[in-house]
Order: C-alpha cells, then structure tokens, then sequence
C-alpha cells in the first residue's frame, strides 16, 4: 500500500471528456491509489456545467475569470487545490499544462490528448518537458503525435476508452425512423447545420423521419432557423449523460456528420443500444469503432446526399437496419466495455514511479501578456482588463 494517488484535472463542464473521465472513475479497479478530482470553471465561458459528483475520493472545485485575472494567480490557485503526495497528476487542457510547468508537483503528468486537432497537438508540443507520458485515444492521433515527437515514442500510449454497456436496447417498430443526434450544436466541428439539409432532402424523396437533437452550443440558433420547415423536431436540450442514454432506446439512427474527433464518445453510447450509426469518414476515432456496411456507415465529411441515401436505404429495409443495430451493439460489447478497457489506463498509472522526472531548470514557459507575470498583483490585473474591457 502507498500514499501516491492519481489527480484528474478537468474543466467542469458537459461533454465527452467529462464523461470519459466519470467512467474511469465509476469503473476502477482496487489499484493500491487514491483518485481525486479536481474541476475547474471559468466563469466567462458559457458551456453547460457538469455541476455532479464523480466517484472520486475527493473532488474539488477551482473557479477563476480568464482573461481577466493574471494566469499565474490562476494557476496558483489550481496547484493549491492538487493534493500533495506523489503518483499521477492527469491534465487535458491548457491550464492544466501550464501550471504543472510552473509548479512541480512531484506526480508523473500523464496529458490525455482529447481530439484529432492541432490544439492538441501543440499543446503537447510546447509542453514536452513537462509531461511524463502521452494518452492517445485513437491510433491515428497515436500516429500523428510519434511524429510530431519521435523522441517520445515509448512514453505515447494508444490506449483507446470503453463505456458502460447500456442495459436497454432500442426495439423494431413500425413507421417512420426515429434519428437523434447528442452532442454540442457547433458546425464548425459537428457538422450540424448539415443535419436540416439531409432531413430537406428526405422530404423531397417522401421520406419522414422523427428527429430528436440534444445538446445545446453557439450555433443552436443557426440551427433551429435552417431546420424551420420541420415544425416537429424534437429538441430536449442539454442533456445528462443518463438522459442521454436513455433516450437512445427509442430511437434507431444516431446521425453524426462531424468534421473531426478523437474517439467520439457518443457514438460508442449510441451504438451500445443498438442504433445505427450514420456518421463522417473522418480518420480519427470512427475507423476503430464503424466498420461501413457491417455495423453503420461511414460516409464522406459533408456529403448531405450519401447521408439521405443511406437513411433512405434502411428506410427500405427494416431487415437490414436490424442487423446494423445488432452488430453496433455486439461491437461495443465486445470490443469497448469500460470494465475492460479502464484495466490499461491504470496500468499507465501504475508505472508513475519510472515515468516521474523533476523539471529540468527553473525556465518556465511563456502563457499570457505582460500582465500575466507572478509577481503582478492579482486585483491590479483584474481592474487593468475590466478597465480595458
């Protein structure tokens, strides 16, 4: 038995990286490790608020205003808040990053790469130095980042996540399908304002559909103003991860034009229910887990009439659309259940000891302006940029 334990930094707010990291700790094996939380929130950001309990040994909240306090304040405040002791101090975000380069905790800083995107890739870039070992959820984003970082080769690990296996799977029924989409309402990356396009062009083929969007973002409403000819969209909102799931059960299809993922987690929840997954070619993440044609389809990013086509398809053949479903579901059970799965992030863990290094030097990355330095007061910052503001 040791004292080490493992700190899970994480911005408190709804979405996949949220739930990814409630799962692990839902589902963690007796390890020898305490697990803490520690969430943070930026009160000038817009998000949905997670606001839960994980099942964590501790959890504790970190609440700060950036841009407009000085970042060294910030990051003090959030160091205060890891526990001290050695093991794992697990980081997914900027802050995170900066502050254990400026504060040594003596933990191994394991950063968890949450997207296929170059946020994330110089983020892991800048942050060399400081981090311990890599988490990749895909092998793409395994791939791209040996690349980027040859030299790490040996501490960047695929180690792809699992779910909870839904206990209720949706059922045949006749009459029109019933699509849903769960996520946030950005197109940008979700592809959602392609969503009232493929439903136009449905409509035109004389083809109705009963949709359900769930979630909540910046272009939500974009959306509900492109998506005006359907009066009968359903829209529930932000939704918990337990309502979300629970919606899966009565519907068939879960409709994904998204632009870029790492490993959507989504799109694991709705194929463990048995829903069809209709969703991007993209290279992250959807490879691993939709095999087109066997148990979804994946279909070229934008291509609004190859998305109507296929829903048109299983439209026609309710035979086929049940062993799409099928094989979605037997997929996740075999190959994603997070009792299964969270066994390899905790053997990452486990090896904190060989992977820990202190920092080399005294020289600190540069985040911030001339504002954000550790010696200017916090209140002269804060009134500075609302001044400017």
């Amino acid at each position: 038995m040791t004292d080490a334990s493992v700190v899970y930094v994480l911005p408190d707010k709804m979405g996949g990286m949220t739930n990814i990291i409630a799962n692990l700790l839902q589902y963690r094996r007796p390890d020898g490790l305490a697990y803490h939380a520690v969430l943070t929130h930026n009160h000038l950001q817009t998000d949905a608020r997670f606001g839960g309990r994980l099942a964590a040994d501790t959890q504790t909240l970190v609440e700060y205003r950036l841009p407009i306090e000085n970042l060294h304040a910030v990051m003090r405040r959030l160091a205060q808040a890891v526990p001290s002791g050695p093991g794992v101090l697990v980081a997914g975000d900027a802050l995170d990053l900066a502050t254990a380069s400026v504060h040594d905790f003596g933990r191994a800083v394991v950063y968890m790469l949450h997207g296929d995107v170059e946020y994330y890739y110089d983020l892991a870039e800048k942050h060399d130095r400081v981090v311990h070992a890599f988490i990749t959820y895909s092998r793409r984003m395994h791939d791209e980042l040996c690349r980027r970082l040859p030299h790490r080769a040996d501490t960047i690990f695929h180690v792809p996540y699992g779910i909870p296996i839904p206990a209720t799977v949706r059922r045949r029924r006749s009459g029109p399908l019933r699509a849903i989409f769960a996520g946030r309402l950005e197109h940008g990356q979700k592809g959602v304002l392609d969503l009232p396009a493929i439903d136009r062009r449905l409509r035109d083929a004389g083809i109705a559909l009963e949709w359900t969007i769930a979630g909540g973002g910046p272009d939500e409403h974009a959306l509900k103003r492109e998506w005006a000819f359907n009066p009968d969209v359903r829209w529930r909102g932000v939704l918990s991860a337990s309502e979300v799931i629970a919606a899966y059960e009565h519907h068939d299809l879960f409709v994904l034009p998204t632009r870029f993922e790492g490993f959507p987690v989504a799109l694991l929840e709705a194929m463990g229910a048995g829903l069809v997954p209709i969703v991007s070619d993209i290279a992250s993440g959807v490879p691993e887990i939709v095999a087109s044609g066997v148990n979804g389809f994946r279909l070229p990013v934008g291509d609004v009439a190859a998305f109507a086509d296929a829903i048109a398809g299983l439209d026609r053949d309710r035979d086929a659309l049940e062993g799409l479903g099928t094989a979605a579901r037997r997929s996740v059970v075999e190959e994603f259940d997070i009792q299964h799965r969270v066994a390899a992030y905790q053997a990452v863990y486990a090896r904190w000891r060989e992977l820990y290094r202190p920092l080399a030097g005294r020289r600190h990355l540069q985040y911030g302006s001339r504002l954000d330095r550790p010696w200017i007061p916090n209140s002269l910052v804060r009134l500075v940029r609302r001044a400017i503001r």
